[in-house]
């Protein structure tokens, strides 16, 4: 540990005077600038404070130094040549605080900057600070990314942060994650205790974050589990377990993404980017404070809400890979946090909600185990019939909620699949027979209005028709066929694919 007679062999030491007092009384632990006496008061022991001319105004050298000797200080340095006098020599003897004068021509922040380096560099002080701010980082088992900042900021005297990409005026240390880099520990300066440290915060953050990120993927599995469970009761208390928010008032949200999930290890954009927006969520669409304006986002932009975070969720937004797209969900404790600022227009501009140009879908709020599945299916419904780049809500769909109920329904498109199937068997027809019956089936049976609108002949409508009613060995005079077979063709055009198949269908 180095004492004062160390540091005034320093090059930034030697340009100091010891001018009364003991110069290896005691050790120095660290260097601070004075600007006002009551930091003098404030200094840690050890500390060698050096006072500007701004704190010896309002402070002579006798009060300083007996400041000093409370305060357990190794030393003080004035500002610019100084004299002395007996009793200034007797106090600092007393006291045992090494008096310095600086040299006139040399800057305070070039003295503490310089003097500071010297300190620190010390092997035993070296050892000690990371000694212990390393204790103090293991101490805080289970504490988040920002109190283990703070706390390891604080015990080594450098302003440790986070970013996702490291400054090249910065040192910085990587965050890895399951072996893969995940963000960097950044702090300016070059002192040797804060690399060290810096090292053993970025493994620190590194655990929390897989710990967290494991958690946080157990709650998804349990989600979903609860979502395509059979027994809801079963799945509702496993998902209580993982920390689901089972049991209060639910809003889904759905984003259809027909690209679907990216490959194991792969980036996935989509589920990156809602899972960046979610929090922002509930004040984009209305979902507590009104975010919408005359039917559009707030300002364009997911981002510019007015609902501060999660402020009114009563815990953080689920955001997980389900069927074809992405599901959020939103949970509150009570119905009105989430119901009380839903915009009327049924069909709102979904630009800034960073979906990358994917329909979006919102459920009602419904309460409970139930309730979590029926607004999942309700959002997932309404992204059906959403345009690239639209946000659809479900109870604004009216007499269209029961095609859009039955699009978002699994059981429905595969029963709707299954019906259609042998129109796959028609060869060079079958890419066009869905189209032509649901044109057929939709103008009442009339040839001449399904010709218009396939921009065919009636007669080749009628050919096909002929075809198809074979094909499927069905009774199109029949009204319940009739209505069975719109139904399936409404159920598998929303989905924009082949029966059993993911080909778009064209019309002619």
């Amino acid at each position: 540990m180095r004492r004062v007679s160390d540091l005034l062999r320093t090059p930034a030491g030697r340009r100091l005077t010891l001018v009364a007092g003991p110069w290896d009384a005691r050790e120095v632990g660290s260097v601070v600038l004075v600007d006002e006496m009551r930091e003098l008061a404030a200094a840690a022991p050890g500390a060698l404070a050096i006072l500007s001319r701004h704190a010896m105004r309002s402070c002579d050298v006798l009060d300083a130094l007996r400041l000093a000797g409370r305060g357990g200080l190794a030393g003080i340095v004035l500002p610019g040549p100084s004299g002395t006098t007996p009793e200034t020599v007797e106090l600092a003897r007393r006291e045992r605080v090494a008096l310095l004068a600086g040299a006139s021509d040399h800057s305070l922040s070039d003295t503490v900057l310089g003097l500071s380096a010297a300190v620190r560099a010390d092997p035993g002080l070296l050892l000690r600070r990371t000694r212990e701010a390393i204790d103090g980082i293991g101490a805080m088992e289970g504490a988040g990314e920002d109190d283990i900042l703070r706390a390891a900021s604080a015990s080594v005297g450098v302003a440790y942060m986070v970013a996702d990409l490291a400054d090249p005026a910065a040192n910085a240390t990587v965050i890895r994650v399951g072996g893969r880099p995940d963000g960097y520990v950044c702090w300016e300066g070059e002192d040797p205790a804060a690399a060290i440290v810096a090292q053993v915060v970025a493994t620190t953050l590194g655990r929390v974050r897989a710990a967290a990120r494991e958690a946080e993927a157990a709650r998804e599995r349990a989600l979903l589990a609860l979502l395509g469970a059979k027994d809801t009761r079963t799945a509702a208390r496993r998902a209580r377990h993982e920390g689901v928010p089972v049991d209060g008032w639910h809003v889904a949200v759905f984003l259809r993404d027909p690209g679907g999930e990216a490959a194991p290890g792969a980036a996935d954009p989509v589920l990156r980017e809602a899972r960046g927006t979610a929090a922002a969520l509930p004040g984009a669409l209305g979902l507590g404070d009104g975010g919408l304006r005359d039917g559009r986002l707030r300002d364009g932009s997911l981002g510019d809400t007015g609902l501060g975070g999660t402020a009114e969720l009563s815990a953080p937004p689920l955001v997980t890979r389900w069927q074809d797209g992405v599901l959020v969900l939103l949970t509150a404790d009570e119905r009105t946090t989430l119901g009380s600022g839903l915009p009327h227009p049924p069909v709102v501009g979904a630009g800034g909600l960073g979906t990358g140009g994917l329909g979006a879908g919102v459920g009602t709020c419904q309460p409970g185990p139930d309730g979590l599945r029926r607004t999942a299916s309700q959002a997932r419904a309404a992204a059906a019939r959403a345009a690239a780049g639209e946000v659809v809500r479900f109870d604004r769909l009216g007499v269209h909620a029961l095609l859009a109920e039955l699009s978002g329904s699994e059981s429905a498109l595969v029963a709707a699949r299954d019906m259609l199937a042998p129109l796959e068997r028609l060869g060079a027809l079958s890419a066009h027979a869905v189209p032509t019956l649901k044109a057929y089936l939709d103008s009442w049976g009339s040839r001449t209005r399904a010709a218009e609108l396939l921009s065919l002949h009636p007669n080749a409508v009628a050919h096909r028709i002929r075809r198809i009613a074979e094909a499927l060995d069905a009774d199109l005079s029949d009204p319940q066929t009739r209505f069975a077979l719109q139904l399936a063709c409404h159920v598998v055009l929303d989905h924009d694919c082949l029966p059993g198949t993911t080909t778009p269908i064209s019309s002619s």
